[in-house]
């Protein structure tokens, strides 16, 4: 019987610890910040924002979709492809969209290099 008891009290500090996917998001991005007392204020911050705003279902669910997208190309480094368009639009940082940002024509327009047509 006791143990009955204590699976409900174990469940409610294993759900109370998991994070949603918007904490995971912000988590993501801190990783760009530092190390040590710089990257916990960043996580901590991105922890009480949340605390505060209480992101809605809908929300949670465009974190959920950006948390998906927010992952740098093979070869690159995600804190250097972060500060990209493509980056920005793939992590939720920009109010594009990582369809239009993520093209090569895109990449080329912000590098400079004249953007070539492709004829069909």
């Amino acid at each position: 019987m006791r143990r009955l008891l204590l699976v409900p009290i174990a469940l409610t500090f294993a759900l109370a610890g998991c994070s949603g996917p918007c904490q995971d998001l912000g988590d993501r991005l801190c990783r760009c910040v530092g190390v040590g007392t710089t990257r916990d204020a960043c996580e901590r911050s991105v922890k009480e924002q949340l605390q505060n705003h209480n992101p809605s279902k809908d929300v949670e669910h465009l974190c959920d979709q950006r948390l998906k997208t927010c992952r740098a190309p093979d070869g690159a480094e995600f804190c250097e492809w972060i500060n990209t368009a493509c980056g920005k639009a793939s992590c939720g940082l920009s109010s594009d969209e990582p369809e239009t940002a993520c093209t090569p024509a895109a990449a080329a327009a912000l590098e400079g290099e004249p953007v070539q047509s492709v004829e069909p």
